[in-house]
């Protein structure tokens, strides 16, 4: 099954400057961090609107008192000799830049199996107030999701910008979102990229990118009006992947203060995984037994990459590409850098939604019988038991549920979200004393208004509506409890953006978290908090995987 590259959630429901450089802090570099590139000439302008960045001007566009820059190159294209390469820095322009669309995809597969998208794709948004604010405000970085092989920084619906960050912006931040390489273009590893490393180490080009992008975000947001030392890292599905990646990463140290990890995880592959996933990337390109095979994935159109290795993105199956265990960028598995407290201790969210896989389990599952072939089949990945594979089914009988597809969603749900979040936050929370905060999305679409995306419940992606304010799209008009609960969950994110705490404004309480007791907030018409997250279908698989 192959799924849209948007979450598509509601129609089939995610100033002036110097040119000075903002170094990242000294006492957080880490020993990779790469040094800051020399800025650019670039003379300041008096036009409103224009910003001197440190690799050339840009021009944004005004609408509702916030300013937007879009498809603003953080990187050089990662074309010709630059591909499977860490990200160079950008050319230097001269003039000023047009930034008022966003960039070019980068190369993936669309959700009919097309080859779409450009190499020359590293580019990122912005969104501030118009009126410089009395003090540098808090930054948002969004990363996208997409399975790391599909989505952008420019996912639409009904020709609306889902991670469109005006809505937070007008509320007194700087919102960036950004592109980076996918599928095997972005996390190929191989034997034959490994002896071009200085480190002997391949892969993990597009959080590479990421970095790349927190960097410039470090040497440019202050003339965005934005404060580079409050940068809030959140992702969403692969994009939370990467933002728990990236706390264990030496190469992001200093880069942000903050961290959300939204219906994402913090698994990455091994290295006997990923290089086995480039080798038969290289074999089916063509490239097999080559001494010269990095040069001939070279010479090879990035559509060809691509179909060399169709990734089919289901949400719940493994893909060949993603990050890996590469000794540089993820030196070892990522929570257990966490768990030896040598990763980047920040103040961490981390949260679900409650019926993730209400849109990914197939269609075609009708009977039982199916159900029950489907889910072994999804438990098999896992490298389970016959034994274990039943003790987990027990809790899923498909009996208790509406239907057997019911069932398969709420069996993957919790195996893939609901429980490794309460493995994640309990990592965490065991590994810091900096804040550690759980949620539980629960809020549904007004099935008054979208009765059919509503029988979906809090599916994979919905909560993004409500983080970014885009719910007016396809037709929907949000309901009062839709727009309040949008209006309080970017409060918290925005009180976490600035403090490192959500609490305040009023707002319901959200506990620290604690591993005892699994508190929560749960986000929904209501907004409260709570104790234990489907603990005992937890606690049942944990004991099963034993």
């Amino acid at each position: 099954m192959r799924v849209p590259t948007a979450p598509i959630a509601l129609a089939l429901l995610v100033g002036c400057g110097s040119s000075s450089v903002v170094p990242v802090p000294s006492g957080d570099a880490g020993p990779d961090a790469a040094p800051d590139v020399p800025a650019c000439m670039v003379a300041p302008s008096a036009e409103p609107g224009v910003v001197a960045t440190d690799r050339g001007a840009v021009r944004g566009i005004t609408l509702g008192g916030v300013r937007s820059y879009q498809g603003v190159p953080f990187a050089a294209p990662p074309v010709g000799a630059l591909r499977w390469r860490a990200p160079e820095p950008a050319a230097c322009w001269s003039g000023v830049r047009d930034a008022n669309a966003f960039g070019a995809v980068c190369p993936q597969l669309d959700a009919m199996g097309n080859p779409t998208g450009q190499e020359d794709c590293l580019t990122l948004n912005v969104w501030t107030p118009e009126t410089a604010p009395a003090t540098p405000l808090p930054v948002l970085f969004f990363v996208h999701g997409g399975g790391f092989n599909q989505g952008s920084s420019a996912v639409s619906v009904a020709d609306v910008a889902v991670y469109d960050g005006r809505a937070l912006a007008a509320r007194g931040a700087v919102v960036v979102t950004v592109n980076y390489r996918l599928g095997a273009l972005g996390f190929l590893s191989h034997a034959s990229l490994d002896g071009e490393s200085a480190d002997g180490a391949s892969g993990n080009y597009g959080l590479q990118d990421v970095v790349a992008a927190l960097r410039w975000v470090q040497a440019n947001i202050q003339r965005f009006h934005g404060d580079p030392s409050r940068v809030m890292l959140f992702g969403e599905s692969a994009g939370g992947v990467a933002v728990c990646a990236l706390t264990a990463s030496p190469l992001a140290r200093g880069l942000f203060s903050t961290a959300a990890i939204e219906s994402g995880g913090c698994s990455v592959q091994p290295r006997t995984t990923a290089n086995g996933a480039g080798d038969r990337l290289v074999a089916a390109a063509g490239c097999g037994g080559r001494p010269d095979a990095a040069a001939c994935l070279r010479a090879q159109t990035s559509e060809a990459i691509l179909r060399a290795l169709p990734a089919v993105v289901t949400g719940w199956t493994p893909n060949d590409f993603g990050p890996s265990v590469d000794g540089r960028v993820l030196p070892r598995a990522v929570l257990d850098t966490v768990a030896a407290g040598t990763h980047l201790r920040v103040p961490v969210i981390v949260g679900t939604n409650a019926d993730e896989a209400a849109r990914m389990a197939p269609a075609t599952v009708l009977t039982e019988g199916q159900y029950l072939a489907s889910a072994r089949a999804y438990l098999a990945q896992y490298g389970l038991g016959a034994a274990q594979v039943d003790a987990v089914l027990a809790l899923y009988p498909a009996a208790s549920f509406p239907t057997p597809r019911a069932a398969l969603a709420a069996l993957i749900t919790d195996t893939r979200w609901t429980c490794p979040a309460r493995a994640i936050a309990r990592t965490f929370r065991g590994a810091q004393t900096e804040g550690v905060y759980r949620y539980f999305f629960t809020k549904s679409l007004d099935p008054t208004r979208a009765p059919l995306a509503a029988r979906d419940g809090a599916y994979h992606g919905l909560e993004l509506f409500y983080v970014f304010g885009s719910l007016s799209v396809a037709g929907y008009r949000p309901s009062a409890a839709d727009l309040a609960l949008s209006e309080a969950l970017q409060g918290y994110w925005l009180r976490f953006a600035a403090t490192g705490d959500p609490n305040g404004g009023g707002a319901p309480a959200w506990p620290a978290y604690d591993a005892v007791t699994d508190p929560h907030l749960v986000l929904d018409t209501t907004v409260a908090a709570a104790n234990g997250v489907r603990a005992e279908r937890c606690d049942a698989i944990a004991a099963a995987l034993r």
